[in-house]
């Protein structure tokens, strides 16, 4: 079977989460076959969050489409405010989380490597 090498966002169902956002996987290797790497697109809605979470075996990237966030990492070491065209970069293991700061969603580009096993084929 060949497997798909462009995937348009509207054709891939989200998933709803909570708190508010919704998480769509658009590149791994359960749909493209990728081995190294996963991506998917964020979008939190206005006064919600991304909450706490860590990956101890994968880093994780981070791409601020539109919206306004705050970033906390470990519970406050560090707190930076971010915004459209920010690029953000989570070692393995560091737990982080992103909240919704803005008066409109935030959307987000994200990646994992090596991918989530959830993501693996």
């Amino acid at each position: 079977m060949k497997r798909p090498i462009i995937v348009k966002v509207a054709d891939v169902e989200g998933v709803k989460k909570d708190p508010p956002r919704v998480s769509r996987l658009l590149l791994s290797g359960k749909n493209v076959g990728a081995e190294n790497a996963s991506m998917g697109l964020n979008i939190t809605e206005v006064g919600s969050m991304i909450p706490n979470h860590k990956h101890e075996e994968s880093e994780e990237l981070m791409y601020i489409i539109s919206g306004r966030a705050r970033l906390v990492i470990e519970d406050g070491e560090e707190v930076y405010e971010v915004g459209p065209d920010t690029a953000i970069y989570s070692p393995r293991g560091k737990m982080h989380r992103l909240e919704n700061i803005g008066d409109t969603e935030l959307k987000l580009v994200w990646v994992y490597s090596p991918p989530l096993p959830q993501h693996r084929a």
